[in-house]
């Protein structure tokens, strides 16, 4: 039966009357195609964004954050404590203490609100790529009053390379007997930082942890400690969290990337997968022209399926030639469809006319990703769409008379 089957599959395509270049079947060919093609370019842009979003965050953050449980910062006993443990996890890539506090950022009459992160610049296995980022000047902070900033804030601040700005922080004011002084700072900006994340490059200040120490009134002091993991624990990283908090007798408040950022990759997820079945309609309404032109060869064709029952054709075995024959177009409309998303979406990430708005989407440009998992579960749904669309016509291969077909009657 199968080599029967593909006998007049090949027939169809190899016939000098070229039907398969018929006006209707083309026009099915081309709605599957755009179909498939707007699925795939919709899935590999969310993909693409999740990825280079979540591949931004742990490369500008560490993995896991520890807190001192109680009110207050970390102090040199609790360093001691906590450098002991993490030397002894193997899950540890490494660790660092780090100063964060806020600040506004001063220059020729413009200010922003700003982020300031007193680092150990020169630490080798730092557990953030901060050198990474800085794509203009230097990284070196080795001079106290030397900072690098991110480069939207210095563009905002109207400041480049080697120009000076003033760090003003209300939060660790004096008082003096004119009053409440804030405590200011004067720094030179001495590299560029970029993450391709808004939210950084428009608010992040690196300076050196000594006169971050200095700014924040924190002498022998640390906001918290950072730990990045090796990458195949990233993922574990709650569970780790939780195991070294029991480990540490709830001394410490120790918390994960995933618990600050899991709604984000929640609702990203929900989204994509909303969008996928949304999509999915545009191949339903594409497969109503399966339907159509399935129909129209069948009526078009009665002659000589009456001549095949006459010979002893069952209507399973003519049901199954035009099934294939659907099968095999759909085959090659949904992989011509995957292919031109996956051209389509590469063209999105190399255009930069339309941008993203970095202030919403924390990303400003389209990033695409193509997973063969997504692209298996577009080709199975449109497959299945379009397959059980090419069956509701067959019930008039059953209706067909051997004797009326032969003597011509309609």
């Amino acid at each position: 039966m199968i080599n029967v089957i593909i006998f007049f599959i090949k027939k169809y395509f190899k016939s000098s009357r070229r039907e398969w270049l018929r006006f209707d079947s083309v026009f099915m060919i081309i709605g599957i195609i755009i179909s498939v093609a707007t699925l795939t370019i919709a899935l590999s842009i969310f993909e693409g964004y999740e990825q280079v979003l979540k591949k931004t965050i742990l490369g500008v953050n560490s993995h896991i954050y520890v807190f001192l449980s109680a009110d207050g910062n970390l102090q040199e006993k609790h360093l001691e404590e906590l450098q002991e443990h993490f030397s002894s996890q193997e899950e540890t890539a490494s660790f660092a203490p780090i100063i964060i506090t806020q600040a506004m950022a001063a220059a020729d009459g413009r200010i922003k609100g700003s982020v300031v992160r007193g680092i150990d610049w020169q630490k080798e296995d730092l557990p953030t790529s901060y050198r990474d980022k800085v794509f203009a000047g230097s990284y070196d902070l080795s001079d106290l009053h030397s900072a690098v900033i991110g480069y939207k804030l210095a563009k905002t601040l109207n400041l480049e390379l080697h120009d000076e700005f003033e760090l003003i922080s209300p939060l660790n004011s004096t008082h003096t007997p004119m009053g409440i002084k804030p405590q200011k700072k004067k720094f030179k900006i001495v590299g560029l930082y970029k993450s391709g994340m808004h939210e950084y490059d428009t608010k992040y200040i690196f300076i050196n942890y000594k006169s971050a120490a200095e700014f924040a009134k924190m002498e022998n002091e640390y906001t918290m400690m950072e730990i990045k993991l090796t990458s195949d624990n990233i993922e574990r990283a709650d569970y780790l969290a939780y195991k070294w908090r029991e480990m540490l007798n709830h001394r410490y408040q120790i918390t994960s990337w995933i618990h600050f950022n899991s709604n984000l990759f929640s609702l990203l997820k929900l989204e994509k997968w909303v969008i996928y079945i949304i999509l999915s309609f545009l191949i339903l309404i594409a497969s109503f022209n399966v339907i159509s032109t399935v129909t129209t060869s069948i009526i078009e064709k009665r002659q000589e399926l009456g001549i095949l029952k006459a010979y002893g054709a069952s209507n399973n075995l003519l049901q199954k030639i035009f099934v294939g024959k659907t099968i095999f177009m759909a085959v090659i409309a949904v992989s011509a469809g995957q292919l031109l998303g996956m051209l389509l979406a590469k063209l999105l990430s190399w255009q930069t006319f339309f941008m993203l708005k970095g202030d919403v989407y924390f990303l400003d440009q389209i990033n695409v990703s193509f997973n063969p998992l997504s692209w298996l579960i577009i080709l199975t749904t449109a497959l299945l769409i379009i397959t059980f669309s090419s069956v509701f016509p067959l019930r008039k291969i059953a209706n067909l008379e051997i004797t009326d077909i032969l003597r011509g009657r309609n």
